[in-house]
């Protein structure tokens, strides 16, 4: 589906459909439904009987096919871990965290691939050297890719320079600069914003069952993006995420052999990606900001950052960008809290001690 936020840039690409560039880079915030949007244009422009705006029919053959998953000159690259339950809008994985309660776990004992490799994309070569199945054009759906490993990403890079025929490639991330820049040079860039912040807790609170102030808290936790604080308002979710808040707004004086037991059947994406958030909004309070994710704590924030300061938690925040890098794949899950919680305990007590 297109969301209501994204109606505009829908209405655009579609006003475009016969010039589209061969590569559209769609990138926006984790959240906001780049997914849905990116699988709508897919549809689209597979679609044999389209209507007069652009937008697929949703009655002929071909969109019958895309529905049903087999539709034969469309193509999904995506990491294994995703094709087992991911939405393409999660961050660092942590909305397919969140679908099973919080903790990690696999099929079979073994952790699917966070990647998409390079054997993925070598696959695509016979779809992208021959014609259509039903018509001329073909579609290539990556996503997330910033999920594509380097040596994927080159493989990919010949044909996104000469594609054959038709070919179109749809490359949807939330994170376009992690992108080589020589892919990103080869596709044209398509953002996608948030929305206004009226638009999205009117949204969150018709969708959620919510009164307007409990949609503005869950939006604020979500850094705007409604689709995250829709997950965030889910019961389960949200007894998660007061466990994790509570447990690091009582950071210091809480022990971190405490914290860490209190986060220990917590995902570490999720742990990682709050303790993200409330650092930031430390960082806001230090140079006079309001704060943006836990505006209800900014009292709690204002005396944590009065005994902390700028560059303790600019240092505290390129610790935590590299443990966010881990998080699918931690060596040992116990350590990395506590690693984390002394990072955390040391910020907030430079200049006390």
């Amino acid at each position: 589906m297109i969301y209501q936020w994204l109606e505009p840039a829908w209405r655009e690409v579609l006003a475009q459909r016969a010039t589209l560039h061969h590569a559209l880079l769609i990138h926006g915030p984790t959240g906001i439904g780049k997914s849905a949007f990116a699988e709508k244009l897919a549809q689209s422009l597979l679609c044999e009987s389209p209507l007069p705006d652009g937008a697929a029919c949703g009655r002929c053959s071909a969109c019958g096919w895309f529905a049903q998953g087999n539709h034969p000159d469309f193509r999904r690259l995506a990491p294994a871990a995703a094709e087992e339950g991911g939405d393409g809008e999660a961050s660092a994985g942590e909305e397919r965290a969140s679908k099973s309660g919080g903790k990690s776990g696999t099929r079979s004992g073994s952790k699917p691939s966070r990647d998409i490799r390079i054997d993925q994309v070598r696959a695509l070569e016979r779809f992208t050297e021959v014609g259509g199945h039903r018509g001329a054009i073909r579609i290539v759906l990556i996503d997330p890719a910033d999920a594509l490993n380097a040596a994927a990403a080159n493989a990919l890079l010949k044909t996104l320079e000469e594609p054959g025929g038709a070919m179109r490639f749809l490359l949807v991330t939330d994170r376009p600069d992690v992108l080589p820049a020589t892919v990103r040079s080869r596709c044209r860039a398509l953002p996608l914003p948030l929305p206004a912040a009226d638009e999205a807790a009117a949204w969150l609170a018709a969708d959620a069952g919510v009164d307007a102030a409990q949609a503005r808290a869950w939006l604020a936790a979500a850094g705007g993006a409604p689709l995250r604080a829709r997950r965030l308002a889910d019961p389960a979710q949200a007894a998660i995420h007061r466990l994790v808040v509570e447990t690091v707004a009582g950071l210091p004086e809480t022990g971190v052999l405490q914290a860490a037991d209190a986060l220990a059947d917590v995902a570490a994406a999720i742990w990682v990606a709050t303790l993200q958030a409330w650092v930031v909004d430390l960082q806001r309070v230090c140079v006079g900001a309001p704060p943006r994710y836990f505006p209800d704590r900014a009292e709690r924030l204002g005396a944590l950052a009065r005994r902390s300061g700028l560059v303790a938690l600019d240092r505290l925040a390129v610790r935590l960008d590299r443990a966010a890098r881990a998080v699918d794949h931690p060596l040992n899950p116990r350590l990395m809290i506590e690693d984390a919680l002394l990072d955390v305990r040391a910020a907030l007590v430079a200049r006390a001690s």
